[in-house]
Protein backbone atom coordinates (compact mmCIF):
# COMPACT_ATOMS: atom_id res chain seq x y z
CA UNK A 1 0.00 0.00 0.00
CA UNK A 2 2.81 2.39 1.19
CA UNK A 3 4.74 1.83 -2.67
CA UNK A 4 1.29 2.17 -4.12
CA UNK A 5 0.87 5.33 -2.12
CA UNK A 6 4.24 6.48 -3.11
CA UNK A 7 3.90 6.16 -6.90
CA UNK A 8 0.81 8.02 -6.74
CA UNK A 9 2.16 11.36 -4.85
CA UNK A 10 5.72 11.00 -7.18
CA UNK A 11 3.72 11.19 -10.51
CA UNK A 12 0.98 13.47 -8.87
CA UNK A 13 4.22 16.02 -8.22
CA UNK A 14 5.66 15.50 -11.70
CA UNK A 15 2.23 16.53 -12.89
CA UNK A 16 2.25 19.57 -10.74
CA UNK A 17 5.91 20.53 -11.75
CA UNK A 18 5.34 20.43 -15.40
CA UNK A 19 2.23 22.35 -14.90
CA UNK A 20 3.90 24.88 -13.37
CA UNK A 21 6.57 25.03 -15.74
CA UNK A 22 3.98 25.30 -18.38
CA UNK A 23 1.96 27.86 -16.77
CA UNK A 24 5.01 29.82 -16.03
CA UNK A 25 5.75 30.08 -19.44
CA UNK A 26 3.02 31.00 -20.94
CA UNK A 27 2.28 33.12 -18.13
CA UNK A 28 5.22 35.10 -19.21
CA UNK A 29 4.65 35.37 -22.80
CA UNK A 30 0.64 36.85 -22.29
CA UNK A 31 2.25 39.37 -19.66
CA UNK A 32 4.67 40.59 -22.05
CA UNK A 33 2.68 40.66 -25.33
CA UNK A 34 -0.63 41.49 -23.54
CA UNK A 35 1.32 44.34 -21.47
CA UNK A 36 2.29 46.18 -24.75
CA UNK A 37 0.26 48.18 -27.33
CA UNK A 38 2.18 48.32 -30.56
CA UNK A 39 5.12 45.67 -32.15
CA UNK A 40 8.82 47.07 -30.84
CA UNK A 41 12.50 46.00 -30.70
CA UNK A 42 11.88 46.31 -26.88
CA UNK A 43 9.00 43.60 -27.70
CA UNK A 44 11.06 41.47 -29.55
CA UNK A 45 14.30 41.30 -27.41
CA UNK A 46 11.86 40.69 -24.34
CA UNK A 47 10.49 37.74 -26.24
CA UNK A 48 13.97 36.08 -27.14
CA UNK A 49 14.76 36.36 -23.02
CA UNK A 50 11.54 34.10 -22.01
CA UNK A 51 12.25 31.47 -25.29
CA UNK A 52 16.25 31.45 -23.68
CA UNK A 53 15.47 31.32 -20.16
CA UNK A 54 12.50 28.89 -21.25
CA UNK A 55 15.34 26.45 -22.56
CA UNK A 56 14.08 26.86 -26.12
CA UNK A 57 17.46 26.84 -27.45
CA UNK A 58 19.52 29.91 -29.63
CA UNK A 59 19.13 28.38 -32.92
CA UNK A 60 14.88 27.90 -32.62
CA UNK A 61 14.83 31.40 -30.52
CA UNK A 62 16.73 33.33 -33.49
CA UNK A 63 14.38 31.72 -36.47
CA UNK A 64 11.78 32.25 -34.37
CA UNK A 65 12.28 36.27 -34.04
CA UNK A 66 13.81 36.91 -37.32
CA UNK A 67 10.42 35.22 -38.71
CA UNK A 68 8.39 37.70 -36.73
CA UNK A 69 10.42 40.61 -37.62
CA UNK A 70 9.97 39.25 -41.18
CA UNK A 71 6.20 39.14 -41.09
CA UNK A 72 5.99 42.52 -38.50
CA UNK A 73 7.84 44.54 -41.89
CA UNK A 74 5.30 42.66 -44.14
CA UNK A 75 2.47 44.35 -41.81
CA UNK A 76 0.99 40.62 -41.22
CA UNK A 77 1.44 41.11 -37.41
CA UNK A 78 -1.29 43.79 -36.69
CA UNK A 79 -0.76 43.88 -33.08
CA UNK A 80 1.13 42.01 -30.44
CA UNK A 81 -1.58 39.22 -29.85
CA UNK A 82 -0.77 37.93 -33.41
CA UNK A 83 2.51 37.43 -31.91
CA UNK A 84 1.04 34.63 -29.06
CA UNK A 85 -0.58 32.99 -32.35
CA UNK A 86 2.71 33.47 -34.45
CA UNK A 87 4.76 31.71 -31.73
CA UNK A 88 2.35 28.89 -31.39
CA UNK A 89 2.12 27.79 -35.35
CA UNK A 90 5.54 28.06 -35.66
CA UNK A 91 6.61 25.37 -32.44
CA UNK A 92 3.77 23.32 -34.21
CA UNK A 93 5.34 22.99 -37.49
CA UNK A 94 8.63 22.13 -36.01
CA UNK A 95 6.94 19.19 -34.51
CA UNK A 96 5.73 17.94 -37.47
CA UNK A 97 9.11 17.93 -39.54
CA UNK A 98 10.21 16.31 -37.26
CA UNK A 99 7.70 13.44 -36.83
CA UNK A 100 8.72 10.19 -38.10
CA UNK A 101 6.10 7.49 -38.19
CA UNK A 102 7.39 3.76 -37.14
CA UNK A 103 6.60 1.68 -40.13
CA UNK A 104 7.17 -1.77 -39.96
CA UNK A 105 7.29 -3.09 -43.72
CA UNK A 106 5.80 -6.33 -44.45
CA UNK A 107 9.24 -8.09 -45.59
CA UNK A 108 10.03 -10.45 -42.99
CA UNK A 109 11.45 -10.25 -39.71
CA UNK A 110 11.50 -6.44 -38.21
CA UNK A 111 14.41 -5.71 -35.24
CA UNK A 112 14.32 -2.90 -32.91
CA UNK A 113 16.79 -2.17 -30.53
CA UNK A 114 16.36 0.52 -27.74
CA UNK A 115 18.98 2.22 -26.08
CA UNK A 116 19.09 4.94 -23.09
CA UNK A 117 20.67 5.57 -20.44
CA UNK A 118 19.08 4.36 -16.92
CA UNK A 119 15.67 5.89 -15.88
CA UNK A 120 14.70 6.81 -19.12
CA UNK A 121 11.90 4.37 -19.90
CA UNK A 122 13.53 1.88 -22.57
CA UNK A 123 10.98 -0.81 -21.11
CA UNK A 124 8.29 0.85 -20.65
CA UNK A 125 8.41 2.33 -24.19
CA UNK A 126 8.66 -0.96 -26.02
CA UNK A 127 5.86 -2.68 -23.25
CA UNK A 128 3.46 0.36 -25.63
CA UNK A 129 5.37 -0.77 -28.72
CA UNK A 130 4.69 -4.15 -28.43
CA UNK A 131 0.62 -3.48 -27.53
CA UNK A 132 1.00 -1.11 -30.41
CA UNK A 133 1.85 -3.18 -33.21
CA UNK A 134 -0.01 -6.49 -31.37
CA UNK A 135 -3.24 -4.62 -31.69
CA UNK A 136 -2.14 -3.96 -35.37
CA UNK A 137 -2.43 -7.58 -35.99
CA UNK A 138 1.57 -7.99 -35.88
CA UNK A 139 3.66 -10.75 -34.32
CA UNK A 140 5.34 -9.79 -31.49
CA UNK A 141 8.61 -10.89 -29.44
CA UNK A 142 10.31 -9.18 -26.79
CA UNK A 143 14.44 -9.42 -25.98
CA UNK A 144 15.37 -9.24 -22.04
CA UNK A 145 18.92 -8.22 -23.32
CA UNK A 146 19.55 -6.30 -20.15
CA UNK A 147 21.15 -8.99 -18.42
CA UNK A 148 22.95 -6.24 -16.56
CA UNK A 149 20.14 -4.10 -13.99
CA UNK A 150 18.54 -6.17 -11.23
CA UNK A 151 14.91 -7.03 -11.70
CA UNK A 152 15.48 -5.89 -15.69
CA UNK A 153 14.53 -9.08 -17.29
CA UNK A 154 11.25 -9.32 -14.46
CA UNK A 155 10.51 -5.46 -15.35
CA UNK A 156 10.15 -6.69 -19.21
CA UNK A 157 8.75 -10.28 -18.23
CA UNK A 158 5.17 -8.31 -16.55
CA UNK A 159 4.91 -6.06 -19.54
CA UNK A 160 5.09 -9.13 -21.51
CA UNK A 161 2.49 -10.68 -19.66
CA UNK A 162 0.08 -7.53 -19.95
CA UNK A 163 0.76 -7.70 -23.81
CA UNK A 164 0.52 -11.16 -24.22
CA UNK A 165 3.34 -11.63 -26.34
CA UNK A 166 6.66 -13.80 -25.86
CA UNK A 167 9.84 -12.99 -24.53
CA UNK A 168 12.89 -14.48 -25.03
CA UNK A 169 15.29 -14.58 -21.78
CA UNK A 170 18.27 -15.69 -20.38
CA UNK A 171 19.77 -16.05 -16.51
CA UNK A 172 20.93 -12.72 -14.75
CA UNK A 173 24.44 -11.99 -16.29
CA UNK A 174 24.21 -13.47 -19.88
CA UNK A 175 26.39 -12.53 -22.71
CA UNK A 176 23.18 -10.20 -23.81
CA UNK A 177 24.85 -10.83 -27.84
CA UNK A 178 24.07 -14.82 -26.86
CA UNK A 179 20.39 -13.84 -25.63
CA UNK A 180 19.97 -11.99 -29.10
CA UNK A 181 21.25 -14.66 -30.88
CA UNK A 182 18.89 -16.94 -29.55
CA UNK A 183 15.89 -14.61 -29.98
CA UNK A 184 16.24 -13.80 -33.95
CA UNK A 185 16.20 -17.54 -34.37
CA UNK A 186 13.40 -17.99 -32.30
CA UNK A 187 11.65 -15.46 -34.07
CA UNK A 188 12.52 -16.32 -37.38
CA UNK A 189 11.24 -20.10 -36.61
CA UNK A 190 8.04 -18.61 -34.97
CA UNK A 191 7.63 -16.57 -38.38
CA UNK A 192 7.57 -13.27 -36.10
CA UNK A 193 6.66 -10.34 -37.50
CA UNK A 194 8.70 -7.76 -34.75
CA UNK A 195 11.38 -8.00 -32.32
CA UNK A 196 11.98 -5.71 -29.54
CA UNK A 197 15.46 -5.77 -27.91
CA UNK A 198 15.67 -4.23 -24.24
CA UNK A 199 19.23 -3.19 -24.08
CA UNK A 200 20.82 -2.13 -20.53
CA UNK A 201 21.29 1.83 -19.87
CA UNK A 202 24.37 2.97 -20.39
CA UNK A 203 26.22 6.53 -20.79
CA UNK A 204 28.36 7.31 -24.05
CA UNK A 205 31.22 7.89 -21.85
CA UNK A 206 31.34 3.60 -20.66
CA UNK A 207 33.81 2.58 -23.40
CA UNK A 208 33.03 -1.13 -22.28
CA UNK A 209 29.51 -0.81 -22.48
CA UNK A 210 29.39 1.23 -25.87
CA UNK A 211 31.55 -1.96 -27.42
CA UNK A 212 29.42 -4.57 -25.92
CA UNK A 213 26.18 -2.75 -27.96
CA UNK A 214 28.28 -2.94 -30.93
CA UNK A 215 29.49 -6.70 -30.45
CA UNK A 216 25.54 -7.17 -30.31
CA UNK A 217 24.51 -5.19 -33.72
CA UNK A 218 27.67 -6.94 -35.10
CA UNK A 219 25.80 -10.23 -34.41
CA UNK A 220 22.63 -9.05 -35.57
CA UNK A 221 24.09 -7.86 -38.54
CA UNK A 222 25.26 -11.22 -39.47
CA UNK A 223 22.48 -13.46 -38.38
CA UNK A 224 19.47 -10.99 -40.04
CA UNK A 225 20.25 -9.04 -42.97
CA UNK A 226 19.92 -5.50 -42.25
CA UNK A 227 19.31 -5.98 -38.59
CA UNK A 228 19.25 -3.88 -36.23
CA UNK A 229 16.57 -2.15 -38.92
CA UNK A 230 15.63 0.32 -36.68
CA UNK A 231 17.61 1.79 -33.30
CA UNK A 232 15.60 4.14 -30.86
CA UNK A 233 17.26 5.93 -28.38
CA UNK A 234 14.86 6.76 -25.75
CA UNK A 235 15.46 10.20 -23.69
CA UNK A 236 14.09 12.02 -20.84
CA UNK A 237 12.05 15.34 -21.92
CA UNK A 238 13.16 17.17 -18.88
CA UNK A 239 16.94 17.27 -19.92
CA UNK A 240 16.07 19.90 -22.16
CA UNK A 241 19.22 21.54 -24.69
CA UNK A 242 21.96 20.01 -22.59
CA UNK A 243 20.49 16.43 -24.16
CA UNK A 244 21.54 17.56 -27.83
CA UNK A 245 25.38 18.14 -25.89
CA UNK A 246 25.46 14.23 -25.88
CA UNK A 247 27.08 12.32 -29.19
CA UNK A 248 24.95 10.30 -30.54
Amino acid sequence: MEDTNSKKSFFKKLKQGLSRTRKGFVKNIDEMIFGEKVISRDLFNDLEEILIMADMGPAFTYDLIEEMKACAKRNELQNPGALKQLLKDHMINILKESEKPLCIPNSGLYTIMVLGVNGTGKTTTIGKMASHFSKAGMSVMLVAADTFRAAAIEQLEIWSRRVNVPLIKQKMGADPSAVVFDAIHAAQSRKSDVLIIDTAGRLHTKVNLMEELKKTSRIMGRELKGAPHETLLVLDATTGQNICKCPA
